[in-house]
């Protein structure tokens, strides 16, 4: 569960509280809103993270009320880091597992082509989470990746290029290619990631889609991190 705070400017009486209630409220995976006359303040909760832009949206025919972000953050922080990261480890960890499996059934272990059935593992794997919700994803991956806040349609086609990219290491096809754009694409989420955490803010990884509540934190950082260095290694064994 998300809870977001932004700040309202415009508001004059009960009738615009009202308003401003109706139209928030209609958004997507909003389960509650409150909206504050006298504190100039709207709170909100929902299933995945709702964006400043898709606020400024819902009051897009109102547009004597001017609205900034505050802050927003992910609800039971105290959470134990297993738990809160439980799926990803879970997805991970059966991805090294069959990786490892395959090998194990080799005469020789074959590190370039381990590295190759990690990598078709966590894009097929992550892909298929996206696609589950593609509209949820493409909303919430816009809240900290550059490419998808400046056109949305990047966000629909991401898990497009995720499963392309899984296909191209799985059969170790057009390798070159396949890991340079996980360095280009990785490093710009990257990017993105590190200039929300330094807000202060949290927002939810879609890294999994919104199939599950994971929140954006240093350990998303790492794991792109690690895929780019293993597209890197991969690039060096191509030489």
């Amino acid at each position: 569960m998300f809870e977001n705070q932004f700040t309202i400017e415009g508001m004059t009486c009960q009738s615009c509280v009202e308003k401003v209630t109706e139209k928030i409220r209609s958004l997507p995976h909003v389960t509650k809103v409150v909206v504050s006359l006298e504190n100039k303040q709207i709170r909100t909760e929902s299933n995945i993270n709702v964006n400043l832009d898709q606020i400024k949206d819902a009051l897009i025919n109102f547009p004597k009320y001017s609205v900034f972000e505050t802050a927003s953050k992910v609800s039971n922080p105290q959470q134990s880091i297993f738990k809160t990261y439980k799926p990803l480890i879970v997805v991970f960890s059966f991805i090294l597992l069959i990786s490892l499996s395959f090998q194990i059934s080799q005469s020789v272990f074959d590190y370039h082509q381990f590295m190759n059935h990690v990598m078709a593992g966590f894009f097929l794997g992550f892909s298929l989470f996206k696609f589950l919700d593609l509209k949820a994803f493409s909303e919430s991956f816009s809240s900290y990746d550059p490419l998808a806040q400046r056109n949305s349609n990047y966000g629909f086609i991401y898990p497009f290029i995720e499963f392309t990219l899984g296909i191209m290491y799985l059969n170790q096809y057009a390798l070159f290619t396949a890991n340079m754009i996980t360095i280009i694409i990785l490093t710009i989420t990257t990017g993105g990631v590190i200039k929300r955490l330094q807000s202060k803010s949290t927002f939810q990884c879609a890294c999994l889609g919104t199939a599950f509540s994971l929140p954006l934190s240093y350990v998303t950082v790492t794991e792109n991190i690690v895929m780019i260095l293993m597209a890197f290694y991969g690039l060096l064994n191509l030489t």
